[in-house]
């Protein structure tokens, strides 16, 4: 299911199986490892504990949000993150990516935050419709089947019922700019999954980070955990994708537009903007 890799040697040929499903794991990198340690610093002006055990704090829904929020206007992740995307060969000169999110999946707390909080099964391009975007995900803290993502691979050509057909991510924004939080940040799942769905939790370590299509079903461990899990993502789109039409199935996704606008050109930070 997950498919180890150092350096991508055909950049076509990748991109081509990951808009196929296939999921890729690139083995340890000293330019992800420095980045999640240039983030533990950060974490560290707000919370100096053990990163598995914030919730047994009181007060750690309130440190999680004040994390999560602080630790988006760091630049430096992003200049890391393209340094590793040109070490690993995926590097487009025209390409965007969207804002780079630390998450918190607490252990025992179900918070209100989405960004602090364990999700439930969804697919990424439900937010977007745009089904080149490709996902970048890594553990900051160690992670176990308790803790970790999972994905359901037969879905990835499956359709599942959902709420794209009357999510709106324009009235999302607007809520959350007047700090209401009411409206869901993103369509939801509208069935139970089986329970003898096929299912493949990610185990990898700090300093490996996963490549996986954005169409692909997925979400948080649904397993009981003794640890809070840190971890950081990020999405790319690349402009030669969209212009050649390559990206994968679109199975279940009813949005009535697209939203490029939270995709941003990696080099002058331009909005991603589709002209038909």
């Amino acid at each position: 299911m997950f498919e180890p890799i150092e350096k991508i040697s055909n950049l076509s040929e990748f991109k081509k199986d990951i808009f196929e499903g296939k999921i890729f794991v690139f083995k340890k990198s000293k330019i992800i490892l420095s980045l999640v340690q240039e983030i533990k610093k950060n974490i560290l002006i707000e919370y100096d504990g053990q990163l598995e055990k914030l919730h047994y704090l009181e007060n750690c829904e309130q440190i999680s949000s004040t994390l999560v929020n602080n630790l988006k206007k760091i630049p430096e992740f992003k200049k890391l993150f393209k340094i590793f995307l040109k070490e690993v060969n995926f590097f487009q000169e025209k390409s965007y990516w969207d804002q780079f999110r630390v998450r918190i999946a607490p252990a025992q707390n179900r918070f209100n935050y989405r960004e602090a909080s364990r999700i439930n099964s969804h697919r990424d391009t439900w937010g977007t419709n745009i089904h080149q975007q490709i996902n970048w995900w890594a553990p900051i803290s160690t992670i176990n089947k308790s803790n970790t993502m999972i994905f359901y691979p037969d879905y990835f050509s499956k359709a599942v019922k959902n709420s794209t057909s009357t999510w709106d991510l324009n009235t999302y924004l607007e809520h959350r700019k007047k700090g209401d939080f009411s409206y869901p940040s993103a369509p939801q799942l509208l069935e139970n999954l089986p329970e003898d769905a096929n299912v493949f939790f990610v185990n990898i370590e700090p300093g490996e980070i996963l490549c996986f299509s954005g169409c692909h079903l997925h979400s948080s461990s649904k397993e009981k955990s003794e640890n809070t899990r840190f971890s950081f993502e990020i999405r790319t789109i690349c402009q030669d994708d969209l212009d050649k039409k390559l990206k994968a199935p679109n199975t279940d996704c009813e949005l009535q537009w697209q939203f490029p606008k939270i995709f941003r050109d990696i080099n002058d930070n331009s909005p991603l903007k589709f002209t038909s």
